[in-house]
């Protein structure tokens, strides 16, 4: 089954996330996420076997046993690779709180101790919104004027307190994602 750990959004912010995008121009075509698959990746781990899902847990229990909650302010809107050219578009923090690259490296580690591969880029903490499916690259350029020139003046606050193993399931109508086990932050039972 496919996975990935994720941050876990409160269905209000949401709910904006996905009506500010709802109000996109969209010189170029791009593949929204829909409302309730918006989350914060933490790590993907690709396929994983049943079995090995209970040795995946008690690394990750270990990983939210040693994290305290806290919260990010969600401020900034961008694209991958770059604003001007955006493949990916995201919400994201203008400034992330240190404690979600701590939880990031110490997910990192333990789950390459149990052999899945480190990222091998820089983590940017970041929501997906939608993706450019457009090939196209003027329409492309033309999303990114787009983005670059949106006044993004929202923002919104969450409170990070869990950490959620998600099952990714694709479906023709689009990814349907199921936690398979959720770590409250600070537990230290």
């Amino acid at each position: 089954m496919r996975t990935f750990f994720c941050l876990e959004l409160p269905e209000n912010v949401k709910e904006e996330l996905k009506s500010t995008a709802d109000s996109f121009e969209e010189p170029a075509y791009v593949k929204w996420v829909s409302q309730e698959n918006l989350h914060i990746t933490l790590k993907f781990l690709g396929e994983v076997e049943k079995r090995q899902i209970a040795e995946i847990e008690e690394k990750a229990r270990q990983t939210a046993s040693r994290s305290k909650s806290f919260d990010m302010n969600i401020d900034k809107l961008s694209g991958f690779p770059n604003p001007g050219f955006p493949k990916v578009i995201w919400y994201g923090a203008s400034s992330p709180p240190s404690e979600i690259f701590h939880l990031h490296e110490d997910l990192e580690g333990r789950m390459e101790d149990l052999g899945f591969e480190a990222e091998d880029r820089d983590y940017v903490p970041h929501i997906t919104l939608g993706r450019t499916k457009d090939d196209d690259s003027r329409k492309v350029e033309q999303l990114g004027s787009y983005l670059k020139k949106r006044d993004f003046s929202d923002s919104w606050t969450v409170t990070i307190d869990h950490l959620t193993l998600m099952r990714s399931q694709l479906k023709s109508s689009g990814p349907v994602y199921d936690p398979l086990f959720r770590l409250e932050l600070g537990d230290r039972d």
